[in-house]
């Protein structure tokens, strides 16, 4: 796939990707379809004028001599494209273990003189991740939820549970007082007038109106609380199918690697 990013002298952010095509060449040689990847990259250049072409990702365990074969027919659109691999077959030691990095490396080529020849070589290059708050929670959800199978021990699931205890709580408490005040109306327990006071004092904190107004407002919160609990099952499901995908494509793949380029 083509990657999409914005330069910043050393600095360069990776925001998009799109797929590109490997077409034979002779030889046996695979030969990337420039003719549509120049293409797709005007396009999108037009859309977002400032990101540039900066190189390509595929899967893999590291960075092979065919891949320096990829490397060398991209130079005529970068003088040094980035090669980003992706190890999918890590997850499973590195989602056991204490390790929180991404299976990630990054390469950049260059020439260098070996036996009076130049050759063209890559060299692992340093990388960072920057994530919102926003992303870290979703991240967290997602990470959670994959290694024991479930969402058990994310933070979102303990704060859900934590409001259902206190509303299951409250719930039991309103039932008591509601028992006794009915005792009391039907002369089977003495009345108690310093409690009746504090019940009293309570019942005045709530809304004591029931206008149009009061019922559209909450209406309006309580089909906001259930879109969120739609969006929720939803996100839950497509990260779902996401990892069924990933899961195919990794048994499947018939050459054991997907080469893609990015901007």
């Amino acid at each position: 796939d083509s990657i999409n990013a914005e330069y910043g002298g050393r600095n360069i952010e990776i925001f998009r990707s799109f797929e590109a095509f490997l077409i034979p060449g002779p030889g046996g040689r695979q030969l990337i379809d420039k003719s549509y990847l120049l293409k797709k990259s005007t396009q999108l250049k037009e859309v977002h004028p400032s990101y540039d072409f900066l190189g390509w990702y595929s899967t893999g365990d590291g960075a092979k001599d065919d891949d320096l074969e990829i490397q060398k027919q991209l130079l005529d659109i970068n003088e040094n494209p980035l090669y980003l691999i992706i190890n999918p077959l890590s997850q499973t030691t590195t989602l056991g273990s204490s390790s929180r990095e991404l299976p990630i490396s990054i390469y950049e080529s260059g020439y260098q003189l070996i036996n009076d020849e130049p050759r063209l070589l890559f060299s692992k290059v340093t990388y960072k991740i920057e994530t919102t708050d926003a992303e870290r929670i979703s991240v967290d959800y997602v990470a959670n939820a994959t290694i024991s199978g479930g969402d058990e021990n994310s933070s979102l699931n303990s704060h859900l549970k934590g409001m259902h205890n206190a509303v299951k709580m409250l719930n039991m408490r309103v039932k008591i007082l509601s028992s006794y005040l009915q005792a009391v109306s039907d002369g089977k327990v003495p009345a108690d007038h310093a409690l009746l006071r504090q019940v009293a004092s309570l019942i005045n904190l709530l809304p004591a109106f029931d206008s149009a107004r009061f019922r559209q407002d909450l209406l309006h919160e309580y089909n906001d609380v259930l879109l969120v609990t739609y969006l929720s099952a939803l996100t839950k499901s497509v990260s779902l199918t996401s990892d069924l995908v990933d899961k195919f494509n990794v048994a499947y793949d018939k050459l054991g690697m997907r080469r893609r380029f990015f901007h």
